[in-house]
């Protein structure tokens, strides 16, 4: 059967999606035909509906498969009606971490055959192997099935997790990896496993376990955290590597890399074995994080090791966020990382329910204290379906008109805070680094006060007005003291992403010495 995979990541950086992927691996391996229609900013312009229902015509699918975030799931309700309309006996499967949280709602809407909850390999293939042959479906696990002529709703209780080794490897040849490749400036997405133990109250992860708990498709929360072998993983980046030359830097986007010590002992003596020689990143927690994996990681060619801090608030930490962590223990862990010299990264968030101005600026005096060296920062978004979500409406915190106008958790809140703490916020979210500059102990602390200190006295239209070039100020002052030799952070890559001065010399260099060996040159943004 041929079967048209959509992925809207709009408002989104340009990347993978794993998930569709291996789906679409697991397809082509019983002999189905995939084609996938990959809509977001960053690689090309995004198409219109109509575009799209014409690529639907050429290409006639027996069925269509939409796998969508949160902050897509209006665009795609509008584009599930048209392709209603065009082709009303087209079968439409959603998927993804929306319809993932929230199916009820997703089948209410009328605009989907089939709702997928959990990870979609092992239930879309028996769904198209079932609709090739012309069975009944109704009873596909993991589905949530509506009935358009009869309105009726079969709720399918889910699978077992998939064996990952028993996967086919992934259909990276399902996206354009040429184009993200070059986009993403010589970076690829890989992972090494699936699942994490923690419950953060803005993610999806302990819903999903309850709900497989409760179907009895597990026994254990332990059987959500699985791996891939190392050998396969190697085989993947080796295979990938000799495909797209232009590979310069691995990022194992794994929710947890470093949660079985065991696991990282053995891939990074195996990575290093195995004469890859491409630096790599890896995703880490404060609480299974130490000397030793801190060194094998530095050993085997790691070069970024990412945090997630949050919130410098403890409050804010064990009564909204459920991260029941302290701050002794994360300046540990960054102390650890320090140590053999990995570049860190850390994510924090502002804008949480109930959270305080200086509850915000406790969060920021602990980035100025640990000095990572780099940092990622968003507002809080009350994904529908998570802990955090419930938390804030219970509260009566949510605007939902404009919660439905935000496209990202980057650039807006939500949640009603009074116009004085939005307009606070608004500008932290700008240039949160600043901040973090001023509370410094650095030469640069001074020049940053200074500049919080005017941004802080501007009134809504004169703030309005600065913001618009905010970005170009911050360049031009990061460039004088990149000259001067002044250590600081600027933003780089992403409007959200405040770097050290010190990587970014670094990164220069790096740059410059790849550029001279491949016929591709990149940029430091």
């Amino acid at each position: 059967m041929k079967v048209l995979l959509i992925y809207p990541s709009i408002d989104c950086p340009a990347g993978v999606s794993h998930g569709l992927a291996s789906i679409s691996a697991v397809l082509k391996s019983r002999g189905h035909e995939t084609r996938l229609i990959h809509i977001n900013e960053n690689l090309w312009p995004i198409p219109s509906n109509e575009e799209i229902l014409e690529i639907v015509g050429d290409y006639q699918p027996g069925i269509i498969g939409l796998s969508v975030m949160s902050q897509q799931y209006d665009w795609t309700c509008s584009l599930a009606k048209d392709l209603t309309r065009r082709f009303p006996s087209l079968p439409l499967c959603i998927g993804g971490v929306h319809p993932t949280m929230v199916p009820d709602d997703v089948v209410k809407s009328g605009l989907f055959d089939f709702v997928c909850v959990g990870e979609g390999e092992c239930p879309f293939l028996e769904l198209i192997d079932g609709l090739e042959k012309g069975v009944d479906v109704s009873r596909c696990p993991n589905m949530r099935v509506f009935r358009r002529k009869t309105g009726e709703v079969i709720n399918n209780p889910v699978g077992p997790f998939p064996d990952l080794d028993a996967l086919p490897p992934m259909d990276w040849d399902l996206f354009d990896m040429e184009r993200i490749v070059q986009v993403k400036k010589g970076w690829l997405s890989i992972l090494t496993s699936r699942g994490c133990p923690y419950k953060c109250t803005y993610c999806f992860n302990k819903e999903i376990v309850d709900q497989y708990l409760e179907d009895k498709a597990i026994k254990t929360a332990k059987e959500y955290l699985r791996h891939h072998s190392i050998p396969s993983v190697l085989d993947e980046i080796r295979t990938l590597k000799a495909k797209y030359p232009e590979i310069n830097t691995v990022i194992f986007d794994d929710d947890l890399f470093t949660l079985n010590k065991k696991y990282v002992l053995d891939f990074c003596e195996a990575y290093q074995r195995s004469k890859i020689g491409l630096p790599f990143v890896v995703n880490a927690h404060v609480q299974v994080f130490n000397d030793e994996i801190a060194a094998a990681l530095k050993e085997a060619g790691c070069m970024i090791c990412k945090f997630g801090l949050e919130s410098g608030s403890d409050r804010i930490r064990r009564e909204v966020l459920w991260r029941f962590m302290t701050n002794d223990t994360i300046e540990r862990a960054l102390l650890a990382a320090h140590g053999q010299d990995l570049h860190t990264s850390t994510f924090i968030m502002f804008g949480l329910p109930t959270e305080t101005r200086e509850e915000v600026l406790e969060t920021l005096e602990l980035c100025a204290r640990v000095k990572m060296g780099r940092f990622r920062w968003a507002l809080f978004f009350p994904f529908p379906g998570t802990a955090g979500y419930t938390i804030a409406k219970e509260k009566n915190l949510i605007d939902f008109e404009k919660m439905s106008q935000l496209g990202n958790y980057f650039d807006g809140t939500c949640l009603r805070f009074g116009a004085e703490h939005d307009l606070w916020l608004d500008k932290v979210g700008k240039v949160a680094h600043w901040w973090v500059n001023a509370l410094s102990d650095g030469p640069s602390a001074r020049l940053y006060q200074g500049l919080v200190e005017e941004i802080e006295a501007l009134d809504r239209d004169e703030w309005e007005e600065r913001k618009r070039t905010i970005r170009e100020e911050d360049r031009e002052i990061s460039e004088e003291l990149l000259e001067k030799g002044l250590p600081h952070y600027s933003i780089r890559y992403s409007h959200v992403m405040a770097v050290h001065s010190d990587f970014v010399v670094q990164e220069r260099v790096r740059l410059r010495q790849f550029a001279a060996a491949t016929p591709i040159s990149y940029t430091l943004d």
